[in-house]
């Protein structure tokens, strides 16, 4: 047959005439033909999809039967060459057992493998072959997918196959996307599960129950992503293991509870909880597994944890010392519940004077919750650190990288982890100081920062995700040698049909931090070793004004000009103390360096550059209007030359029958609609925030906590996107608004109006993790003499008599606060009282637990309310009840 031949056969015959044709040659002699068929039927298709965006039929003249060049590519190329498991090419008016039986391919099996990776739904297709003897069962990863696609049920095609080896292989492949045990069971209807076909199995005696589960946990320590290792935990339950069952599987539960999967932890406490139950926990192997689960980011789970060593005391007494030093792991959790728990059940074991555990409890004093460390200042490591009655924190130097190592290690540090904003700052300082020695050390670097990449570009981004691509990216041109804008370009490829990736626009605050990572590199690949300007001179983000100078010297004595958006970075960062040396000593002889003398408090006039100037002023203290900055922005803008007021107010919102508090904050004065976007960094994002909609267009974008030392001394803005980020009733591992609080156990920090509005709207949290650690953050402002009972107040005010708050734990964590110390309870009572006036005729249902608390602090203070607008309140006040009960009682304690 000659090429012509070939053709006008595959485009003028059916395909039941074409494959009758081919198969009377041999394999060898049809193999040439192969590129003849992939090139038409590749033609023919695209023809095909242009007729059918055109709403017509494929053209006749091009094939009489589209098939027939299907199963010319079948019976002529390999597996290789083609999508094996293209529709397109695979036949539908032909059975596909026929097709292959008459081709007779050698290279079958290889196809039944590239069938099922293409399109895992033609398993069906793969058992109908296996079953006719044409093909053996793949043993690929992707045959198992296949089962994930389909309906739940045993195939008919492959009874035995599925019964003796390709369920037990559901226990050891994932999956991923929609295609999964989880994804799957989780769109099926009632009982259309795997699941409930496993466990239907299981009960008819077809599928052994005790390697069911024990492939479950098996699957379980393959450590799969929690969305999918949920379905072998939730099946294990389900297939509901008697005691004796449990106990015999002890081991691996204990196993368990090093998951890297927190929902799987949980699971493993619980079986061994059942296990404690039977008296057959062994106190040595829970006691040398638990810590993981101590330390659980999941607040149940660290109870449960605790719980066990509770009753592993009680059957062991001779161990409370070790049970009590190993409660102590437990500290670390940001939950200030189970801090509280841990330390409740080593003074219920009579250990809080042990030697071993003091050690231990001291190792957790940096991270404990204040209420806690409290309980903790008569132990003797605590005392021989002269801990105070409540901890504030303290002024300390930033220590940045010494060395090469330091360098590359600070920065695969970063790369696991960028909520540190100090750690951003130490790694990227790093760079710019050992950046040009380390190529032979970035081997490990570059590994990592392309994994992860990797990692973000298949798996899409959320806008909490955005700020980890200039991370990413920043250390892959450091690796490579390479520019940064190259090895972004990845991110803002479309990954699929219709996708419109974001870039990063130069004026939001993902471009701010860019721009400075690029300007970095780039002495790094020109061979300087310089200081990055704005790195934080101290804990508090500032940058001390004459090491700022310090550092403007190096570059002048290399005759480096310094990168525009990290000098901009350390005008904003200026610290207050030492501005008029650095001012003395300052020699301007750039436009830049005039703004920063004007920064400093000198005479400079602006110039031409707006963002410059704008950082300028913001940098200056105090904090005033400065005519000349707002004829250079065009005009009075919130921010710019202008200094921007603040105000806090909230309402009920309601849709039918629901209804939820709602904050707002308006910013003065009004911002207009034209202002130039090089200058987003110091505006709202826009004259007004409302909760529970879009606030529109803004300079943050996704939270990070590096957006808080953009501008450390000048935070409103950061309380303010706070404000909005956190939903009340919204409970979670970890919580990212936890990222809010952060400044507040910083030294230095001057809350304003928002910050303190943030705290009492945070207060309310039903989030266990957000509510106590607000607490702390109260008490620490308390503590520093910072905490404004006023400005707190109007928030608070207006959150619980106009906006609904949910009173109950908000009053709650207020009682905490006041017990620490009686200037704490002092501040909350000045607040408490600060908040009656002028109340609504309609008061809130729990008023009453307010009155009762601010009653109760009255009478340990020995003072009863002293403002005439919060007694003129209390005595309107008509209410029954626990309220009206105790508005008499203040206003009697007043009356006296």
């Amino acid at each position: 047959m000659t090429e012509q031949e070939f053709l006008t056969l595959i485009t003028t015959r059916t395909a039941r005439y074409v494959l009758k044709a081919l198969a009377k040659m041999s394999e060898a002699d049809r193999r040439p033909f192969a590129r003849h068929a992939l090139k038409t039927q590749k033609a023919y298709e695209k023809v095909w999809w242009e007729a059918q965006m055109k709403g017509q039929k494929p053209l006749k003249a091009f094939a009489k039967d589209g098939e027939a060049l299907g199963i010319a590519v079948i019976a002529t190329a390999r597996p290789s060459e083609y999508a094996c498991g293209d529709w397109r090419i695979l036949p539908q008016s032909l059975p596909l057992d026929e097709v292959f039986a008459q081709l007779k391919l050698s290279w079958i099996d290889a196809w039944a493998e590239a069938a099922v990776e293409d399109n895992p739904r033609l398993i069906d297709a793969v058992h109908l072959l296996n079953r006719k003897r044409l093909c053996s069962i793949p043993q690929t990863d992707a045959y198992i997918l296949g089962y994930y696609a389909i309906q739940a049920g045993v195939p008919d095609n492959a009874r035995d196959q599925f019964l003796s080896q390709d369920v037990w292989r559901f226990f050891e492949v994932e999956g991923g996307g929609d295609l999964s045990l989880a994804a799957h069971d989780k769109y099926s209807g009632p009982r259309a599960g795997w699941a409930d076909v496993l466990r239907a199995l299981s009960e008819n005696g077809d599928l052994d129950r005790q390697r069911l589960l024990d492939s479950s946990l098996e699957a379980l320590k393959r450590d799969f992503a929690q969305f999918r290792a949920g379905w072998y935990s939730r099946f294990h339950t389900a297939l509901e293991p008697s005691d004796a069952e449990i106990v015999e599987r002890v081991d691996q539960y204990l196993g368990l509870l090093n998951s890297a999967v927190p929902p799987t932890v949980a699971f493993a406490v619980k079986a061994l909880k059942r296990v404690d139950k039977c008296g057959e926990l062994d106190a040595k192997a829970l006691l040398d597994a638990i810590e993981p689960a101590l330390q659980s980011h999941q607040k149940s789970t660290a109870l449960n944890a605790l719980s066990l060593l509770k009753s592993c005391a009680k059957r062991n007494p001779d161990r409370v010392a070790e049970i009590a030093e190993t409660a102590t792991s437990s500290l670390i959790s940001e939950v200030g519940d189970v801090q509280t728990r841990a330390v409740d059940l080593i003074e219920s074991l009579g250990q809080m004077h042990n030697a071993g555990v003091q050690t231990a409890m001291a190792d957790y004093l940096d991270v404990v919750t204040p209420t806690v460390r409290a309980r903790l200042v008569d132990t003797a490591p605590l005392a021989e650190a002269e801990i105070t009655d409540f901890p504030v924190p303290r002024p300390e130097p930033f220590e940045p990288v010494s060395s090469v190592d330091e360098a590359v290690s600070a920065y695969l540090a970063l790369l696991e982890d960028c909520h540190d904003p100090f750690l951003i700052e130490q790694a990227f300082d790093g760079i710019a100081r050992f950046g040009a020695e380390a190529a032979p050390l970035l081997g490990p670097l570059k590994k990592r920062a392309n994994q992860i990449r990797t990692r973000d570009l298949e798996g899409g981004f959320s806008p909490g995700k955005y700020f980890q691509r200039p991370i990413s990216v920043a250390g892959l041109s450091w690796a490579n040698g390479s520019d940064f804008d190259a090895e972004l370009q990845p991110y803002l490829e479309p990954r699929y049909s219709g996708h419109q990736p974001l870039g990063i626009s130069p004026h939001s605050f993902e471009g701010i931090f860019a721009a400075r990572a690029k300007e970095l590199l780039s002495f790094v690949q020109a061979g300087h070793s310089v200081p990055m300007l704005s790195a934080p001179s101290d804990n508090r983000g500032c940058v001390d004004p004459l090491r700022l100078i310090d550092r403007l010297e190096h570059y002048r004595g290399l005759g480096v000009r310094p990168g525009a958006m990290d000098f901009r970075l350390a005008i904003l960062r200026l610290g207050s103390e030492g501005r008029e040396k650095a001012l003395a000593a300052l020699n301007p002889q750039t436009e830049a360096e005039r703004a920063l003398g004007y920064a400093l408090g000198g005479e400079f006039r602006p110039e031409t550059d707006c963002q410059l100037w704008a950082m300028a002023w913001q940098g200056r203290r105090p904090i005033e209007a400065d005519p000349n900055i707002q004829r250079l922005v065009g005009g009075t803008i919130p921010g710019l030359g202008t200094p921007a007021e603040y105000r806090f107010t909230a309402k009920i919102r309601r849709i039918d029958e629901y209804f939820w508090p709602q904050p707002n904050v308006s910013i003065l004065p009004k911002m207009p609609g034209d202002v130039d976007p090089s200058l987003g960094f110091a505006l709202p994002a826009k004259f007004e925030h409302c909760y529970g909609s879009d606030p529109g267009a803004s300079w943050l974008l996704g939270l990070n906590p590096w957006a808080v030392l953009m501008n450390p001394t000048q935070p409103e803005l950061y309380f303010v996107a706070g404000i909005f980020d956190l939903e009340l009733d919204q409970k979670l591992t970890r919580h990212h608004c936890l990222t809010y609080l952060d400044p507040f156990f910083r030294p230095g920090l001057q809350p304003g109006k928002m910050a303190h509005a943030m705290l009492a709207w945070y207060l309310a949290s039903a989030d266990e993790g957000i509510g106590m650690t607000t607490s702390d953050s109260i008490a620490t402002l308390i503590a520093q003499g910072r905490f404004q009972s006023e400005e707190f107040a109007d928030a608070a005010r207006e959150l619980v008599f106009f906006g609904a708050l949910p009173l109950r734990r908000w009053t709650k964590r207020m009682a905490q606060v006041s017990e620490l110390s009686k200037m704490h309870a002092h501040e909350i009572q000045k607040a408490l009282s600060a908040m009656l006036y002028d109340l609504p005729d309609m008061l809130p249902r729990d008023l009453g637990g307010i009155l009762e608390l601010l009653h109760e602090l009255c009478v340990l203070s020995g003072s009863g309310l002293t403002a005439p607008k919060s007694t003129a309140a209390l005595a309107a006040i008509k209410a029954g009840g626990k309220t009206g009960k105790f508005a008499k009682k203040l206003l009697k304690l007043h009356s006296l």
